[in-house]
């Protein structure tokens, strides 16, 4: 399983790279699967721009994924903070993972955008905006907690969901390139910066090998 990178070498990279979200709304009503025996399924989805974006054309598609709460979560209250434990039982949300945009006229894009559905009323339909974000331009810290999961998730279902197989390599394969990418610029950054301290450098003032001269008093 490939780990979501977010070290200096592809901060650098990602900075100059990515879009931080985008907001999308589903192509139709897709169904949320609760039960238990159905937490291993995914379900395939299209999204779209609205009409007045200027890549309202464009089309977006991947799949909506199930997951637990395998984290404590902190709850405040008046008289202090409740720590509730992990709940492996129930389901707690749905991940939204897009991993392909397609444009009129354009090569088809590997892209890497999430986002969740906590609230479970059965579907999710046409009339709701999503507001999707690429993970490795968040920092560790904000990264949604159940990311992990869900990739792990769709890595064992692949082994007999075409789906989700498609969508594992697509983005293992866009994280390989991002990481390439994200050394060579690191790279090129501490080439041009050894470069830069060079040539700043100050050139050493020549040492003098004779032997100093001293003044003597003069006679008329």
């Amino acid at each position: 399983m490939f780990d979501i990178i977010f070290g200096a070498a592809h901060a650098i990279y990602i900075a100059g790279a990515l879009v931080g979200s985008v907001i999308l709304w589903p192509d139709q009503t897709y169904p949320l699967h609760k039960a238990p025996e159905e937490r291993e399924m995914v379900e395939v989805v299209g999204f779209h721009p609205q009409w007045y974006k200027a890549d309202s054309k464009c089309h977006y598609s991947g799949l909506i994924v199930p997951y637990v709460r395998d984290w404590p979560e902190t709850v405040r209250h008046s008289q202090g903070d409740e720590v509730l434990p992990p709940d492996l039982e129930h389901t707690a949300g749905h991940a939204v993972i897009l991993d392909k945009k397609t444009c009129p006229g354009k090569d088809n894009e590997s892209v890497f955008l999430v986002d969740a559905v906590e609230r479970n009323f059965g579907a999710i339909g046409g009339g709701t905006d999503f507001h999707f974000d690429d993970p490795d331009t968040i920092k560790p810290e904000y990264k949604p907690k159940w990311l992990p999961q869900v990739m792990q998730r769709i890595e064992r279902i692949a082994a007999h969901d075409e789906n989700a197989k498609d969508l594992f390599e697509t983005i293992s394969a866009l994280e390989r390139d991002r990481a390439t990418k994200a050394q060579a610029a690191v790279a090129a950054t501490s080439n041009a910066t050894a470069a830069n301290a060079g040539a700043a450098a100050p050139a050493s003032s020549p040492v003098s090998t004779s032997e100093p001269v001293i003044p003597t008093a003069q006679t008329n």
